[in-house]
């Protein structure tokens, strides 16, 4: 459903302003702009379908060029917030994390310095709900932990073992009973997710990977938060090397090389 335009123009109005505190740099104005539009589209709670004002008024609105507002909505469309329909306009997308996550893809999974980064914050957020998890989980939830971790196995391939081992993590994550957090978690999982999957068609990869669910699962089942965050952290810290190595082995390929 699209928002009325005068709605739009209201809140715009009120915000505007800081067009005016901007350095006066074409890139400042585009940054601002983008930020107002991003400050439009929560004041009003749009939603996914919902249509942006064309950009003429936008620009009216701002008090800027028409360009201004062109290279703010193209810069929030390579971020995944906008989507822009020739001949239709420009819509609010429906802001799941695969699609937030996107223009980050490329990075993480072309260098190993991003991908290590981007363990680190898997890392930091994954121990903490395998903490809260030991704390949270019932012998029904031990049992469906079990049950998950053991549909990951060898006989299958890498796009099977990838969702297989996403069901068995993201029950850890509803344990630890925090919708933001699980929110964050999807968002960095969906990143690196082609290099998990070709490295979890590997026996050695696959192997490691049940064992280390297993120990999860011991210290969940033991309700000692150190424990449980320390057999996570020891996983997340085995990704993190298989992962340098995919990246080392596409480099490679691609370039006969791999990265200093």
């Amino acid at each position: 459903m699209t928002k009325p335009a005068d709605d739009a123009g209201h809140v715009l109005g009120s915000v505007a302003g800081r067009i005016g505190t901007a350095t006066g740099q074409r890139s400042a104005n585009t940054k601002a702009t983008a930020d107002i539009l991003l400050t439009m589209i929560e004041t009003l709670g749009l939603q996914a379908g919902d249509r942006l004002p064309v950009e003429r008024e936008l620009a009216a609105q701002l008090s800027v060029s028409r360009s201004t507002v062109r290279e703010a909505i193209r810069a929030l469309t390579s971020m995944g917030v906008l989507s822009a329909r020739q001949g239709s306009g420009t819509y609010v997308t429906d802001l799941s994390a695969e699609r937030l996550a996107t223009p980050l893809l490329y990075a993480v999974e072309r260098n190993a310095s991003s991908a290590s980064a981007l363990m680190d914050v898997r890392g930091m957020l994954e121990v903490g709900a395998t903490e809260l998890a030991a704390t949270r989980a019932t012998k029904s939830d031990i049992k469906r932990l079990h049950r998950l971790a053991d549909a990951i196995h060898t006989d299958q391939d890498g796009v099977s073992n990838l969702a297989a081992d996403r069901k068995f993590h993201h029950a850890i994550h509803e344990l630890a009973d925090n919708e933001l957090l699980i929110e964050l978690i999807e968002s960095v999982w969906h990143l690196g997710s082609t290099l998990r999957q070709r490295i979890m068609a590997g026996t050695d990869v696959l192997e490691r990977t049940i064992s280390a669910h297993e120990l999860i699962i011991t210290g969940i089942e033991s309700g000692d938060p150190v424990l449980a965050g320390a057999a996570m952290r020891a996983h997340i810290e085995d990704i993190r090397g298989w992962l340098d190595e995919a990246i080392k082995s596409s480099n490679i390929l691609a370039n006969g090389q791999s990265n200093p």
